[in-house]
Formats: C-alpha cells, structure tokens, sequence
C-alpha cells in the first residue's frame, strides 16, 4: 500500500513539474496523474490482505442459518472442500471427539494432509485437518483460525455436549445391563438352589405318603403339606421368571414371546418378523415389555383379542401390543409401563401409548439394535492391556485409554525403522515384533500394515507427527529390544540404532542406559529360564531361541 501512495505522489509531482514545459509526454504524464486516485483505489481493494478477507468472511458465523458451520464456512474461505475440525474432550480421560461427539483417534493425516492443532492459554482446544499447501501461507492459516475463535468455541461445547450425551446412553446401558446380570444370577441360583431343594422336597412327600398308607390321618396331612409345596413351588418360578426371563436365554426372543403368546388367558395373535440377532440387553427389555403388556390385557382391558407385532428394520426393534379393550390407559409414575418405558429410554428406544377410551389400547416402542456398551470380550481386552502396559513400563493403566490404532501403527513403523527396516531385521526379529504387536491387543489391520510395511516413511518424518516426540525413548527401547531377541546386538545392529538415536533426538547416554536396561532384562530372563524352565525339560531339549 505505502508503494503504491508514493508512486501516485512521484507522479503528481512530475506532472505539476512539467505543466509549463512544451513537450508531448507532458500531457501523458498529466493523464496518469489525474487516473492516480483511480489506481489507488483498485490496489486498495486487490491489495487487501487475505487476514481480511476471512476477518469478513468468517465474521457471519452463527448468522447463516441453522444448518451454517464453522467447518463449512472455513472449508469455503480456505478452498479446501475435505477440511475436517476435531476438538478436545473434557474429562472422560480427555482424548478427541469429532462435531458430533463421536471419540475419534488424535489425527494422523495421511500424506497430503496436514493437522494444525488450535490452543488457548497454552492448551489444545480444537485442530484442523486441511490440506498440507495451506501450510505455505501460515498467515492466511491463523488468519482462518482467529477469525473463526468465538464460532470454534460454540462448535466445542455442542460438541462435548453431545459426547457427554452419548455417553450418559452408555451408562444407562451398561447399568440396565449390569442389573440383568445380576438378576440373571440370583435367577440361576434360585431355580439351582432354592427351587431344586423345594423340588425333592416334594418327592419327600409323596414318598412318606405312599408308606403311612395304613394311617390316614398322616396320609391327609403329608398330601396337604405335599400341595402347599407344590403352590409355593409354582410362585417360587413364577418369581424367578420375573427376576429374569431365563427362557430369552435358552430359546431368544421368538421363542420367549411364543410362550408369552401360549399363557392362558386372551388369545394372542403374533407375528415375528426379526431375521438378526439381537443384543441380550434388546432381548430381555423386549420380553419384558410384551409381557406388562399382555398382563395388563388380561387384568384390565376387558378384551376379547390381543395382536403382538415385532420387527425389525434399519437398525431399529419395533414392537407392538393392540388390544380391543375398553382403552383409557395411561402410565402412572410407578406402574410397570412407566418402568419399562425408563429401561427402553436408557437403551436410547421410545414407549408410546395411544389408548382413546372405548377403542382399545396399542403399545408401541422403538429399541435401538446398537448398543454402547462393553461386552465381556472388550472388557477382557481392556484389563489385558492395563496389565500389559503396567508389565513392560510401570505406566498407569489410564494411560491405554488414550492409545489409539493411528498412535499403534506409527509406533510399529518407529520401532521397525529403528532397529533398521525390514531389510535389515531377521526372521526371529519380526517375528518378536508381530509377536509384540499382537500381545498388546493392536487391531488387525495394524498388525498386517506393519508386517507389510515398506520402509516409505523416515524416523525424521515421523517424529514430527503429533504426540511421538513425547514417546520416542519408548519406541527406541522396544527396538533395541526387538534386535536383542535373537542374540547380542551385532556392530551394524548398534551402528543403525546410534545413528536412529540421532535422528529420534535422544542421546547417546539415553541410548547406553536403554540397551544397559535391556541387557539387564535379558540376564533376567536366563536365570528365569535355567532356574523354572530348563530342570523340568528332558534331556538333549532346549528351551532357548538364542
């Protein structure tokens, strides 16, 4: 701007200097002197800096409408169409959620991609994922990220609101399914324990009956008490069946609501159209709901007929319950309705009632197939982790909440990288890696692109990833004990991890105290195996690899 002001004032000037001099350039000068303030106005407008270009751009955030983001909006002024935003998490041992408050790895942009995290006070708050040139105008960049400050701050906060949301679900699903399982087992241990004592009790019975024959005083009261059993007998399962809907377990839900449709009482027509396998927790809360249904049928409507209707369809249970009774109900705070209608909301489903007086009643509710909850195979994963972290480095098992597959993968690369790439790395050593991978619990697809991996990527390149700087003492380590695994480290096997040490950034006395650690180890292993393994091992076999 400063250059175009002092052009206009060198050209004013030249022409009021030769307004007396007889020459033809005079006049051109004269003409451009007097189109000067023209020019100067059209390099202000062209010459406006991209800073405030987005200043303006951005500044209608929140006034687009409803459906107007701050991704979309910098997706705009930015020219970068897959421009995607992730924010912190708050509690929840932190990590990232996406808009939607979806948990989502730390971001690893593939190669034409870059992330670009956004911090206050300090702290990461938010981060970009954009196209990698963005980052040859950095000005334009933070430009972009101010400007959008106050609309980044109400998309985090709608963003953890709905991960907390999410999460409340979850809770409420794992606490419904917790209290299943517990009355799973009291069910169990009732219909074992009580109820098979009450059982051969009843024999008992029968049998003194049948021998006090010639006594019928005896004989009267042994089949009076035999009767009272039996009665409590019937009430014993009919409470076990209301703890816990065993028949769910052994048959599934067609099978359970088969045999709600077969109980005397109102005859029940019942169409099951479900061709999935649904969750336990959808199962039990279905059964549960025909059965308060029916009963009430029975109890209360004065019906001549009850349809039950379940299907399923896009990821949804619909069940239905019509009757042609004499309608008017309604779900008071404590009723059984109103429990169930609490224990599908908490699996995230709908209970409607549509009941108009004289025209019967039709129960309706919607449960989600999809359930957020850990099943025991997860929860086992999740305890083998802590206690894989905890065994390899004394870290705090909170820690593997925060290890994502990305961080995983990265990690594998480094190591391999490390103690020299696959063209250096013996068999026994990929072998202790994929074993090592594989103990830790990493996703499949890690494991194979590990396996497969060709050297494309360099330690320089990876150590700028976010989070890796942090871990790369970590990763060396596991590498040196990778080259460890089948013997000594060789020469060239300390020359390349001396020389990764380097580009990794950790010193040569870090290096030394790390291989003196997994020498330690190895020592400690061979007085484990030769005082544990090797006496209990026959004669000529040896248990060592190395």
């Amino acid at each position: 701007m400063r250059i175009g002001v002092a052009l206009v004032a060198l050209l004013a000037v030249v022409a009021l200097v030769g307004l007396d001099l007889d020459r033809p350039y005079v006049l051109w000068l004269e003409l451009v002197a007097g189109a000067a303030p023209l020019v100067l106005l059209a390099w202000y407008f062209i010459a406006r800096t991209a800073d405030e270009r987005l200043v303006l751009a951005l500044a209608g955030l929140g006034t687009g409408g409803p459906d107007t983001t701050v991704r979309d909006a910098l997706r705009r002024v930015l020219a970068d169409p897959d421009l995607d935003i992730v924010y912190t998490q708050v509690g929840s041992g932190g990590g990232w959620i996406t808009g939607l408050g979806e948990q989502t790895a730390r971001p690893v942009p593939p190669m034409r991609r870059a992330f670009t995290p956004i911090e206050r006070d300090g702290k990461p708050i938010a981060g970009l994922v954009h196209d990698r040139r963005l980052l040859r105008h950095p000005r334009r960049l933070q430009a972009a990220m101010d400007a959008a400050s106050l609309a980044l701050d109400n998309e985090r906060l709608k963003a953890q609101l709905r991960a907390e949301l999410r999460e409340v679900r979850a809770s409420r699903s794992r606490i419904i399914d917790a209290g299943d399982r517990e009355l799973q087992r009291v069910e169990r241990n009732l219909h074992d324990g009580a109820q098979q004592r009450l059982v051969g009790l009843a024999l008992m019975f029968r049998l003194a009956s049948r021998r006090a024959a010639g006594d019928l005083e005896l004989t009267v009261l042994l089949d009076d008490a035999a009767r009272e059993l039996s009665d409590a007998i019937a009430e014993l399962r009919e409470l076990t069946r209301g703890i816990h809907p065993a028949i769910v377990d052994d048959t599934g839900l067609r099978g359970a609501l088969e045999s709600l449709a077969e109980r005397p009482g109102l005859p029940v027509e019942l169409e099951v159209d479900v061709s999935v396998s649904l969750p336990e927790v959808v199962e039990v809360a279905a059964y549960y709901l025909v059965a308060e249904a029916l009963t009430n049928a029975n109890k209360h409507a004065n019906a001549a007929h009850v349809a039950v209707h379940a299907r399923t369809r896009d990821g949804v249970l619909r069940l239905t319950v019509s009757d042609d009774g004499v309608g008017g109900a309604a779900p008071s705070p404590r009723s059984g309705l109103q429990g169930l209608a609490d224990r599908i909301g908490a699996l995230g489903g709908e209970v409607k009632i549509d009941s108009p007086l004289g025209s019967g009643t039709t129960v309706t509710a919607d449960i989600p197939l999809a359930q957020t909850m850990l099943t025991d195979d997860e929860q086992r994963r999740m305890t083998a982790l802590r206690w894989f972290v905890h065994e390899n480095w004394d870290m705090p098992g909170e820690v593997v909440d925060q290890i994502s597959d990305e961080d995983n993968l990265i990690a594998g690369k480094v190591m391999l990288l490390a103690a020299g790439g696959n063209a250096r790395i013996t068999e026994r050593e990929r072998e202790w890696l994929i074993g090592y991978l594989t103990a830790a619990r990493d996703a499949d697809w890690v494991i194979e692109a590990v396996a497969t991996y060709d050297d494309s990527d360099t330690l320089e390149d990876l150590v700028q990833l976010p989070g890796i700087p942090e871990t790369v003492r970590g990763m060396l380590y596991d590498a040196i004990r990778m080259c460890f695994s089948d013997g000594p480290l060789t020469p060239d096997e300390l020359g390349h991890l001396e020389r990764s040490a380097a580009e990794l950034g950790v010193t040569r006395d870090d290096l030394d105290e790390l291989r003196a650690i997994v020498e330690a180890d190895a020592e400690l292993r061979r007085r484990r195996f030769n005082t544990i393994v090797a006496p209990v091992l026959p004669r000529g076999v040896s248990g060592k690899s190395r």
